[in-house]
């Protein structure tokens, strides 16, 4: 089966981490992801290609959470931590996100 990757950019993560926070901290967005997340991601000035499947936001952590766990969720890699940073695609045609975040 046929693979499709895309790398979201510096640029592009960090927009995408602000929607991350205003899924996190208010459900009706939440939903609204869940139902149009391609709109959603453009109000928010993140682009997807066409064929690509878009990003699952990640949990929210229990309790307090730090911008440092906000920009792991949205993909930018953290000084001191390796891995794949912002990778989206699917594999096998199975939609998700492919990639290590967090620290090693």
């Amino acid at each position: 089966m046929a693979e499709s990757i895309y790398i979201l950019g510096d640029e592009d993560r960090a927009k995408f981490a602000r929607l991350i926070a205003a899924a996190w901290a208010d459900e009706d967005v939440k939903a609204r992801f869940d139902q149009e997340p391609r709109e959603l991601l453009a109000e928010y000035g993140v682009v997807i290609p066409e064929g690509v499947p878009t990003p699952l936001l990640p949990a929210r952590p229990e309790g307090e959470f730090s911008v440092e766990d906000l920009q792991v969720a949205a993909g930018a890699q953290v000084e001191g931590c390796v891995g794949t940073a912002g990778t989206l695609g699917t594999i096998g045609g199975c939609a998700g996100t492919a990639g290590t975040y967090g620290c090693a």
